[in-house]
């Protein structure tokens, strides 16, 4: 029989073990509500960030498009002339804004007339892949989007018009690496990827880091984050949405192009002690 002492003694453990256990669940419910909170201020910063790349890049597409001394020597077909003024609009621009923009000019046709970083390419037929390029020729009318091309980046594309007429095109490309830093010194690593069954355009990536079917489209510092991800099955991610486990805590949504065609993914992933699993999905 167990007497008085006893059955006391197990009824001050059993109460102890479950306020123990209510504090346990309670401070790791606030832990989980924390990383979710830091999660969703991220992701909102992230798209914010997009938002502003795009600005910057289309705005910048807008003036190029509009300069009277760049769009002489465009018409004059002075390919050295047009490839100078752009190197002299970038130099200016990276006083501002170091090294964050590249252009391209196309003609009419849509071939490349002039790249900012290789003055010897030119003529290469870019109306079979690139989207963007055949929208603005379409409806002569300016254009950013994330457009898939040889790379994954921001893409924006202004119209050059004479008499009314089409003749080609300027555009202003940005990658993802103003965005990566930002976030970075916030404490998270971003992670652009891109469904390795576009690869067959996105050529210039071939070679890039890959995590199951998907491509990295960014340079990264945290390898140990990105082999993180291997856990995951990216494939089954909704629109929008975070996963906190043991391992990683993680926000994401998805990359569509103009014609909402699903691409990949941007993830925001930070590091994470949590022990239990959290997943929160939105509807595919």
């Amino acid at each position: 029989m167990v007497n008085l002492k006893q059955l006391t003694l197990l009824i001050i453990i059993f109460i102890s073990f479950v306020i123990g256990y209510l504090f346990y669940s309670l401070n790791t419910i606030e832990k989980e509500k924390i990383v979710v909170n830091n999660l969703e201020n991220a992701l909102l910063t992230a798209s914010n960030l997009l938002e502003e790349e795009k600005k910057q890049a289309l705005s910048f597409s807008m003036l190029l498009s509009n300069d009277k001394e760049l769009l002489d020597a465009f018409i004059q077909n002075d390919r050295g002339k047009t490839f100078n003024i752009i190197q002299n609009k970038l130099i200016q621009l990276e006083m501002i804004q170091p090294k964050k923009f590249r252009i391209q000019i196309h003609d009419k046709d849509l071939n490349t007339y002039i790249r900012s970083w290789d003055f010897e390419k030119s003529g290469e037929k870019l109306e079979s892949f690139r989207k963007g390029l055949v929208e603005v020729k379409s409806r002569q009318k300016p254009l950013v989007s994330i457009e898939l091309g040889k790379r994954l980046n921001i893409k924006a594309i202004s119209p050059i018009i004479q008499n009314e007429k089409f003749i080609g095109s300027i555009e202003v490309i940005t990658e993802f690496e103003t965005l990566a830093n930002i976030l970075r010194q916030r404490g998270y690593e971003l992670f652009v990827l891109l469904d390795d069954k576009y690869l067959d355009v996105a050529v210039d990536l071939m070679d890039n880091k890959k995590v199951k079917n998907y491509v990295l489209c960014n340079g990264i510092e945290n390898l140990s984050l990105l082999n993180s991800l291997e856990n995951i099955n990216i494939k089954q991610l909704a629109e929008y949405g975070y996963i906190v486990n043991s391992h990683i805590s993680l926000g994401y949504f998805s990359i569509y192009d103009i014609n909402k065609q699903n691409l990949g993914y941007i993830i925001i992933a930070t590091n994470s002690n949590l022990p239990m699993v959290l997943e929160k999905r939105g509807e595919r």
